[in-house]
């Protein structure tokens, strides 16, 4: 009988994880300044992730005040811009993490342009946004409208003048993440819970 239990508490501990299965996710972003990329990488060292970016075809303009307003354009006209190298094939992933930068309260029509090449039959899709100032803005209707066949889960979104505080951002990933897919990301809880089965283990010997 003793045998059986300290048999049991040692699967107990192996089976305590201390990390989310990211086997079947993926990260999709866009980033013209960099904001949205830095924010995919602080979420890529807390899980283990594949991730993917989407490259234009014809680079945007780095002046801020013209591109705001080929933005703009770029909605009025429903335009899909072309994407360098474009992802088709997403077949084994069934969780998209999906970031980009808010534009004029919109998704960015490249992101729209991927999002269209993809078949997202039965997939779910967690939006992320950096903004200035518009939250989530009107990006996840747009998603939803072009994502046929998949389900879309509340927006988040984090402030462009923030990203750059890291502590701050992997705080608020964690917070994402634990309340999308129920994990809590109190490592050291986890290990302090596994030193005391341990030490149990020991007395029982």
């Amino acid at each position: 009988m003793k045998e059986l239990f300290l048999f049991l508490l040692i699967l107990f501990i192996f089976s305590i994880k201390s990390e989310i299965d990211t086997s079947k996710m993926i990260i999709i972003y866009f980033s013209k300044t960099g904001n949205t990329e830095l924010f995919c990488d602080y979420i890529k060292e807390i899980i283990n992730v594949d991730s993917y970016k989407i490259e234009p075809l014809n680079p945007y303009p780095l002046d801020s005040d013209i591109m705001h307003e080929l933005a703009r354009i770029e909605y009025k006209a429903k335009s899909r811009p072309e994407i360098k190298d474009p992802i088709t094939n997403i077949t084994k992933y069934k969780k998209i993490l999906l970031g980009y930068p808010l534009w004029n309260s919109h998704l960015p029509n490249i992101v729209i342009t991927q999002l269209l090449k993809l078949n997202l039959l039965g997939k779910t899709i967690y939006p992320f946004n950096t903004d200035g100032s518009s939250g989530v803005g009107n990006s996840v209707n747009d998603i939803k409208l072009h994502s046929v066949g998949a389900i879309i889960k509340n927006g988040f979104d984090i402030k462009a003048s923030m990203i750059k505080d890291k502590e701050y951002s992997m705080k608020k990933i964690k917070e994402w993440l634990k309340n999308n897919f129920g994990y809590e990301y109190e490592n050291q809880k986890i290990l302090k819970i596994k030193l005391i089965i341990i030490v149990i283990f020991f007395l029982l010997l």
